[in-house]
């Protein structure tokens, strides 16, 4: 089959509120225990109303891989229906349109979450990554979880793929934007799409995620969670969001500031807060 290059995804759509995982958060990741190298590909061309589907179909293909388990097309058919006039998300998806990846992956573990697979294989919950931490980004990959994100398209792009390895870091022309998933694939970092029996499907990246001009600034990655663990990691997790948003603006006001005292008393806090992050970090360790 020809390769299809005409699926568009609106945007990242990140939070400030997303649970992130920094350089030094890299260790809470479990281990792949048992885990193998099997990758799942699925094909969004194969039903109109698939075409515009690639964040739902690159969610569950990162899902597939770390659960090793293949959804049946009407499963995902109905995650992509409870996607439309969905009042949980800020930008509404209506019929035919495109929509964002951070919101596929947030629908895609809600639904797997309330579904009786997740007593089966266990819940998962999601992190964000920042497109230049880069030993997070290889280490996550290295260590065979699958990455959601986003990357703008053309005809250079298309072309450069051809021998299955992308070795150009800049394409200057935007047509599309578009999801994929991020793979560990025969050692190497590499893309695997959403269309399953089209040529590349699965090709190579030469350079790291930060060095390629069309990647999106951030990426998405599930990670299991035991079933009796799972309210507290997401709690802890939601502490570790609101610390890192709170000492943003301590440090804006920080520098807006001219009173000295209530500068140390604003740096006093981040400190408290940094030491809070921390002790969940810790305990993050112990839950997972």
């Amino acid at each position: 089959m020809e390769e299809k290059e005409i699926i568009w995804c609106l945007w990242i759509g990140e939070d400030e509120k997303d649970f992130v995982l920094c350089e030094w958060d890299i260790d809470i990741l479990p281990k792949l225990y048992e885990k193998d190298e099997i990758r799942f590909e699925y094909n969004q061309w194969d039903n109109d109303w698939s075409r515009v589907s690639c964040t739902i179909f690159a969610a569950i293909g990162m899902l597939s891989d770390l659960i090793n388990y293949e959804f049946s097309l009407k499963q995902i058919k109905e995650v992509d229906e409870l996607s439309y006039n969905n009042p949980k998300y800020p930008s509404i998806r209506v019929k035919w349109q495109w929509w964002y990846v951070k919101y596929a992956v947030d629908l895609v573990a809600d639904w797997y979450n309330n579904s009786e697979l997740s007593k089966k294989y266990g819940k998962v919950a999601y992190y964000r990554i920042n497109k230049y931490s880069d030993d997070v980004l290889e280490d996550t990959i290295n260590k065979l979880y699958t990455i959601n994100w986003n990357h703008w398209l053309n005809a250079d792009y298309t072309k450069d793929k051809k021998d299955w390895m992308i070795d150009w870091t800049d394409f200057w022309t935007q047509t599309n934007w578009h999801a994929v998933d991020v793979i560990n694939y025969q050692g190497q970092r590499s893309v695997k799409n959403s269309y399953k029996w089209v040529k590349n499907n699965i090709y190579w990246l030469k350079h790291k995620l930060s060095e390629i001009s069309n990647f999106g600034n951030y990426f998405y990655v599930y990670t299991l969670v035991s079933e009796d663990n799972f309210e507290e990691v997401k709690r802890l997790n939601e502490i570790k969001s609101e610390c890192n948003l709170l000492i943003e603006h301590l440090w804006k006001l920080y520098h807006l500031v001219n009173d000295v005292n209530f500068r140390w008393i604003l740096h006093y806090t981040a400190d408290k807060l940094r030491a809070k992050i921390d002790t969940c970090n810790e305990m993050l360790k112990k839950l997972q």
